[in-house]
């Protein structure tokens, strides 16, 4: 079952359990997919679906940072909880270990890689949504001591 199918099923559970919260949370998630689908000439892939949340939980994390600077812990909690709902639905990504090791297996293959940026991209572009691109780019940084 694709991610906007199963975002569709939440909604229609979170409707039954009167959960407004997850209702809302879901609305959110159903409209960003629904904006990135109009948004793009192609048929929506799970990658394109999954890149769309994942935008949407770095914002919300943005703003956790902010609500907290200006004490506004109520909202924060709230919006970590919105954070939670959306990763229900997103595929799992590869912990920090395997980033590593995913890392050190590809200089191994192309040793001529000495600038973390181009090896970042690199990987960004063979691992796709697996991997969290500031978790990347601070890995490529560690392996080459730059």
């Amino acid at each position: 079952m694709s991610i906007k199918e199963r975002v569709q099923d939440g909604i229609k559970e979170a409707m039954r359990n009167k959960d407004t919260f997850r209702l809302e949370a879901l609305r959110m998630a159903k409209g960003a997919l629904l904006l990135k689908e109009k948004s793009s000439a192609k048929e929506m892939t799970e990658e394109d679906a999954a890149g769309a949340l994942r935008g949407e939980v770095r914002k919300r994390q943005q703003s956790i940072e902010i609500f907290r600077e200006h004490g506004k812990l109520a909202e924060a909690e709230a919006t970590e909880r919105e954070i939670a709902i959306f990763e229900e639905y997103l595929p799992q990504q590869l912990s920090a270990e395997q980033i590593e090791a995913r890392v050190r297996a590809y200089l191994t293959e192309h040793p001529e890689m000495t600038h973390a940026g181009k090896l970042t991209g690199a990987l960004k572009k063979e691992l796709g949504e697996l991997a969290d691109g500031k978790l990347l780019n601070d890995t490529c940084r560690k392996v080459l001591g730059a």
